[in-house]
Order: C-alpha cells, then structure tokens, then sequence
C-alpha cells in the first residue's frame, strides 16, 4: 500500500508524454483525418502543425500503392483485431522527398465498441535501410568473394588433380623405362652368353670339321653342330617370345573357364606329373570364369605347374593346389606348393628376372616365371610371391578383367 501510494505521487503529464515521445506520434479520426501529432512527427514529415491537424489524412503521405495496400491490407486487418504492428511504409514528406517508416496502429474505441480514433506511431527506418543496404551490399560482396574462392579452390583442385595424374603417368612411364632398361640388360646378359657361347662353341666345331678328315669324326662333330644350333634357336625362340609379348598392344580376350583351362593344362603335363607322383589338385568356385586373353592364361598356368613340379622337394610327394578369390572386385588367382621354396631375401628381386635361376636343375633356364610376369603385367595384372626355403611357394596373381579396362 505504501508502494502504491508512493507510485501515485508521481503525477505523469501524459500530454507532455505525448509530445516527447522518441519516434512520431499522431492520432486519427477513423476517416483517417489527422486530428494530432508530436512534434517528432512533423519533423519527419516537414509539416507544420497547421498544414496537418485536421487537414491530412494518413493516405496523404502514402504513394498510390501504398493507398491501395492501406485501403485493402491495413485498414481490414487493423479493424479485425484492433491492432496492428511494423508495417513498412514509405512516407512521402512536404517537397517529395520520401522515406521509409514502421508503423504501429491501435484503435482506441469507447465502452460500447465503437471506434473512436486512432493512435499511430511512426519510426523512421531510413538508417536501418540503409544499413540493410549495406549488409545486403556487403553480403553480396561475400557471395561475389566466396564464388570466386570457390572457383579458384576448383581450379587448383583441377590443376591438383591434373598435376597428380600427370606425376602418377610419369611414374608409370618412369617404371616403365626402368623394366625396359632392365630388360635390355637382360637381352645384352643373352646376347653375351647365351648366344654368344654358343656361336662360339660353332665357330669351334666348324674349325674342327674343316681341319678333321675321318669321316666317323666329321659325323661326330656335325652331331654336336645339331646339338649347339638346336639350343641356339631355343634360345633365339625363347627371345623372340618374350618380345611378341611386351609389344603385343592388341591382345584378344577371350571367355576363359578355369576348369577347362586347367584340365587342358594338366593334360599337357600328364608325363609330367605321373613321373614325379605329384597330387594337383583346383577349386575355382568362387571365380570360375574371366575374360582373359586365352593363351596367356594356358601359358600362366603352364609356367606355375611346371615350375612347382620341376622344384619340388625330393623327400615329400608334390603337394600342388590351384585357386581363385574374389577380393575388391578383382579376381586373385593363387597357386601354392610345397616345393623347395626360396631365400626371398636373397633372390626376390631376381625372381623374376630373364635367364634368373636359383636351383641347380637341368631344365632351369629362367624364362618361365619372366615370361609369366610379362603376359600378366600386359594385361594390366600383377604377381606377388611368398616364399620360404624347403617349406614352399604361393604364387598370388591379380588378373586384370577386361571390364575394369
């Protein structure tokens, strides 16, 4: 009570309220005729009080637009629920000059509802707008920069991506040098021994043939002449393989069935494999046919077979298996043994090599696994091996489908 009482021996001045209130502030009749205003109205609209008090309607500072959404928008919406809040409008002041406000509207009406006059205050926006401008100017400015660091980050990723895949070719073409030097040096280790020796070993038994006047001896060296030029042209064929090969650009693909193939192969090696008792044995369920050049897969799985029956260990029945996986969308042909193994450590880097051996046995002539790797990686494939002395070899082939082309 004693609040209360205190708070009514403030006496406001409403009139005085009204006319210092901070924004523009006019009362209207409900024909819309002006019938007061504060002083801050007038000042925005540059009007004295007698140029507006009774004689300007709110219409009259509205544009002919603004007259229609006032006499259809407003008016209704103001007469339907009594009020209404921030309704942008662009007041024209005394010269023309125009300029943007919000407007707040009540009706004020008596106790039998009926609709006296109305209050209305007016807040010039003109700052706000144009720091809306602004904000809107300086948005699209950042709309303009971030497009344009947008195209520049995709032009770098393009020229990244560009200088990738022109490094990634180089060191293609890199590695593809280095297997042509390697193979060069190769053919030049062929040229200086394996032919070689062979054209010299002739040059020999012709000397010995012209100088030799039996008959029986002549016979005797011309045999040994048939012998020399029969490895020499093995030797030559071997080379000239190995070259069709690495310069074969239009391989042939055909539908290729494992188990077919296989059988083929084993019936190849019948001789083979009955005379070291070696148990082969195939399971290619899970892939059992590609699209493969034909006689590069007979002749993959030729090399493997022989070779694993060729190195098998002496004291343990050749234990031989052949198969095939699917991993990552590629089929992965996989051959193991339990053969004599080798010294990766030793000779993995030669494995592959021409004319690379690393047993003494009479048929090794290190062709076979160079000219597997070669018809492999023509096809776009690759072979990794695994390998320990006297305990065996797996042989993982990854071949290259013709539709992953």
């Amino acid at each position: 009570m004693i609040k209360e009482a205190k708070l009514m021996d403030y006496n406001i001045n409403y009139k005085e309220f009204y006319e210092t209130f901070p924004s523009g502030f006019f009362s209207s009749l409900p024909n819309g005729t002006i019938i007061n205003s504060n002083k801050n109205f007038l000042a925005l609209i540059n009007y004295s009080r007698e140029e507006v008090i009774g004689k300007k309607k709110f219409t009259d500072f509205l544009s002919l637009g603004e007259k229609i959404y006032f006499e259809n928008v407003f008016a209704p919406a103001l007469k339907l629920s009594g009020s209404i809040e921030e309704v942008n409008f662009n007041f024209t002041k005394k010269g023309g000059t125009r300029f943007p406000v919000l407007v707040n509207s009540v009706e004020i009406k008596d106790i039998s509802e009926t609709h006296l006059y109305t209050h209305s205050v007016v807040f010039n926006i003109e700052q706000r707008k144009k720091y809306e401008q602004e904000l809107l100017k300086s948005k699209k400015n950042a709309n303009e920069l971030s497009n344009k660091l947008t195209a520049v980050n995709k032009e770098l990723r393009s020229r990244t991506e560009l200088i990738s895949k022109q490094k990634l070719q180089l060191e293609e073409f890199n590695q593809n040098l280095e297997n042509k030097n390697s193979q060069l040096s190769s053919f030049a280790h062929i040229a200086s021994h394996n032919l070689r020796a062979p054209v010299s070993n002739l040059m020999v038994l012709k000397d010995f043939y012209k100088e030799n006047t039996d008959v029986k001896d002549k016979a005797m060296l011309f045999s040994k002449v048939e012998i020399v030029i029969d490895r020499l042209s093995e030797t030559l064929n071997e080379l000239i393989e190995s070259l069709i090969v690495q310069e074969n650009k239009d391989i042939m693909y055909d539908a290729v069935n494992f188990d077919t193939t296989f059988a083929k192969t084993l019936a190849v090696l019948d001789i083979q494999i009955l005379d070291s008792k070696a148990v082969v044995t195939s399971n290619f369920s899970e892939a059992p046919t590609i699209e493969y050049p034909k006689l590069y897969m007979e002749s993959i799985l030729l090399n493997l077979i022989s070779n694993s029956i060729r190195y098998r260990a002496p004291d343990r029945v050749a234990q031989i298996h052949f198969h095939t996986e699917i991993i990552n969308n590629e089929i992965l042909l996989i051959a193991s043994d339990n053969g004599l193994g080798m010294d990766l450590k030793k000779y993995g880097h030669k494995l592959f090599g021409l004319n690379n051996t690393f047993h003494r046995h009479p048929d090794s002539k290190g062709v076979g696994l160079f000219m597997t790797k070669a018809q492999i990686e023509a096809v776009g494939g690759s072979v990794t091996v695994e390998s320990e002395v006297d305990k065996g070899t797996t042989f993982k082939i990854i071949l290259k489908k013709k539709n992953n082309d």
